[in-house]
């Protein structure tokens, strides 16, 4: 089972036109220290977190379980504007357990057991000759580029019940139910992108195989542009 975290502001609205209507770069900051706090904290547990409406914000939990969730939206909240609502949901797949969410202080005992979790599977993109592209090309035409394969990350991730996200500049990292990664995979292949690939029970330590995965292709010249990195504590994909 897939385990997720979201984290919401509560009351934004309100927050906002407290501001005045000089706000929106004080908008902008205040959700721009917002996230960075939720990275750093959710890392040091080792979990992941990304941005959804920037008045929401989605954590990978899994193995790291709800204790180290508690701990983050704990230490969040001392720094955030406005109160925080916090969730966790729990389904086969990122897409459902995203919709089976429940306040945090609503989840059951039996929702905790830590046998329930599964390895998380990070895959990472990235984007061929990206600096030659933009000196040649312009920024216009890869932020089109990256919008383009983004759409398409998305949908083929939507799919096989994942979610993906766009990381800047010529990255977009997805992340998808273990079980789906070879069906995933044959998906979202493509000519112009490298894909890196990590397992491992922690969030951060997927992301971080994820990353070493890409290197590899990168100093090896791999002509197989896919490559799978494995924690040695995670399971063997089926």
């Amino acid at each position: 089972m897939i385990r997720v975290g979201v984290v919401r502001l509560e009351d934004y609205e309100n927050w906002i036109r407290s501001l005045g209507y000089d706000r929106e770069w004080m908008v902008q900051a205040a959700q721009a220290d917002i996230y960075r706090c939720l990275v750093i904290e959710s890392a040091e547990v080792g979990m992941f977190s990304l941005p959804l409406t920037y008045d929401s914000y989605l954590v990978i939990i899994n193995a790291v379980g709800v204790e180290g969730f508690k701990e983050v939206v704990s230490r969040l909240s001392d720094k955030a504007p406005v109160a925080l609502a916090a969730y966790v949901g729990l389904g086969p797949s990122y897409l459902e357990a995203v919709k089976r969410l429940r306040a945090l202080g609503e989840t059951c005992e039996d929702a905790l057991e830590e046998g329930e979790l599964e390895d998380t599977v990070a895959v990472h993109l990235d984007l061929d000759d990206y600096n030659e592209l933009v000196s040649n090309k312009g920024l216009h035409y890869v932020e089109e580029l990256m919008n383009a394969a983004l759409h398409r990350a998305r949908k083929i991730s939507a799919k096989h019940g994942g979610l993906a996200y766009y990381a800047g500049g010529d990255n977009i990292i997805c992340f998808v139910p273990w079980e789906r990664l070879n069906d995933f995979l044959d998906d979202v292949r493509a000519r112009d992108f490298k894909v890196g690939v990590g397992i491992a029970p922690r969030p951060r330590d997927a992301l971080t195989l994820a990353a070493q995965a890409l290197d590899v292709i990168r100093l090896e010249r791999q002509s197989d542009r896919v490559l799978v990195m494995r924690d040695p504590r995670a399971r063997a994909i089926r």
